[in-house]
């Protein structure tokens, strides 16, 4: 074979692309035709902006949908009001706790005391199977659940630069409404046909609650997570001679209304959520989770559990004077008779239950007719809930705690 040789030539797309780099480094040398144009009068325009598309202005349909659009939060909005309104939710706390939530609601307090026949319900043991029903229901919620999500960061105080690696578990709010949902079931399946019959079991519910304090006006914004009510309003024949109660405190130099947010957009009536037309209306027991992650103060400091006592004693309130307000007016001060509500406050594995008696609404001062909370604290379900050397493990179970959720529900 003959050899040549090579011919001297150019890949096309190479030529192509160094063409390209150094035709793009041009510098454009001014022709002095724009300034030429604008002193003959004629406008000038960049081409860029001449060729893009105008765009099309069109009206504006109401569309119906599944919601309306919310309203802009200004002065022309149906719920501004000029006064301001210390408003109170179901995801804060007060900043004294317990002590600030007596002077806020005018109650004084019977520590570790509730109604007698509570009690006498509570010495009632339940059946066995029933607390070998309430075991699996507390594994069921802690150990057992497939729930996998991220839960909060685990900080170790004396490190605090170190991250620790993500767990993935179950959240606190799941595993308070599967055991709670769960206890429910087993409570109404225990209890006789007449009283199950009697009652409703509603989830989730939202109250409102606005009052006068002192020139202030403060609401609660609350939700049940779980609420019975029953065809009968809850009486308790209640001997108030021989118990000691913690009166009103003196919350000075620190306001009553200390760590509120003002709110300028809030509704002047208060809402009892259950129309006056069903006859199974009557607030009996509610039910509150307390859940790390969803309830913090406002200035990010840890819950301390004085604060989660006061937010039941809140909580009670706001139910008891919305059910007041629906049967005697908006504006009713002292009641013609009490209104009483059951209610239990639990994280999943402490339980705090409480009698809430509603004598007035007249909350200024500390003198006169005043509210009552009967109380019994931080009483544990259990002590450990976990897979221990791969086995599932309830350690130090309570079988106290069923039984006062027994006697609550069957009062």
């Amino acid at each position: 074979m003959r050899l040549t040789k090579i011919l001297n030539r150019q890949h096309i797309g190479f030529m192509f692309k160094k063409h390209w780099l150094v035709q793009g480094k041009r510098i454009p040398f001014d022709t002095k035709v724009e300034e030429y144009l604008k002193a003959k009068g004629i406008q000038v325009e960049d081409a860029l902006e001449f060729v893009k598309e105008k765009p099309e202005v069109r009206e504006k349909l109401d569309i119906v949908g599944p919601y309306e659009n919310p309203l802009p939060l200004d002065e022309n909005h149906p719920d501004f009001k000029n006064r301001p309104c210390y408003t109170l939710k179901h995801t804060n706390v007060l900043l004294e706790g317990l002590a600030q939530a007596q002077v806020l609601t005018k109650t004084i307090v019977a520590d570790n005391k509730l109604p007698q026949n509570i009690e006498e319900l509570a010495e009632v043991p339940a059946p066995k199977h029933v607390h070998e029903c309430v075991k699996k229901a507390v594994l069921s919620a802690n150990v057992f659940d497939c729930e996998q999500k991220k839960l909060p960061k685990v900080k170790d105080p004396e490190r605090p630069a170190y991250n620790f690696p993500r767990i993935l578990g179950i959240t606190d709010r799941r595993r308070n409404e599967i055991l709670t949902n769960k206890l429910m079931h087993l409570v109404e399946k225990s209890s006789d046909a007449e009283t199950s019959q009697s009652k409703y079991v509603l989830n989730d519910v939202a109250y409102n609650t606005v009052f006068d304090k002192e020139d202030d006006l403060i609401q609660f914004q609350d939700i049940s997570n779980i609420l019975v009510t029953s065809n009968q309003p809850v009486k308790y024949q209640l001997n108030e001679k021989d118990i000691p109660f913690i009166e009103i405190p003196d919350l000075y130099p620190v306001k009553h209304t200390v760590t509120l947010p003002v709110e300028h957009f809030y509704n002047e009536t208060s809402k009892y959520p259950i129309k006056p037309t069903v006859s199974l209306r009557h607030p009996h027991t509610t039910w509150l989770h307390f859940n790390s992650t969803e309830v913090s103060n406002i200035f990010e400091t840890p819950v301390t559990p004085n604060q989660i006592l006061g937010r039941s004693l809140t909580h009670a309130f706001a139910v008891a004077s919305a059910y007041a307000k629906q049967l005697h007016g908006e504006d009713v001060k002292d009641l013609p008779e009490p209104v009483y509500i059951n209610c239990i406050q639990t994280d999943g594995q402490k339980y705090h239950f409480g009698v809430f008696e509603l004598n007035t609404l007249n909350v200024d001062g500390t003198e006169g007719i005043k509210n009552v909370w009967y109380c019994k604290n931080n009483m544990k379900l259990y002590d450990s809930s976990r897979y221990f050397s791969g086995m599932p493990v309830l350690e130090n179970y309570n079988p106290k705690v069923y039984e006062y959720i027994n006697a609550f529900y069957n009062c």
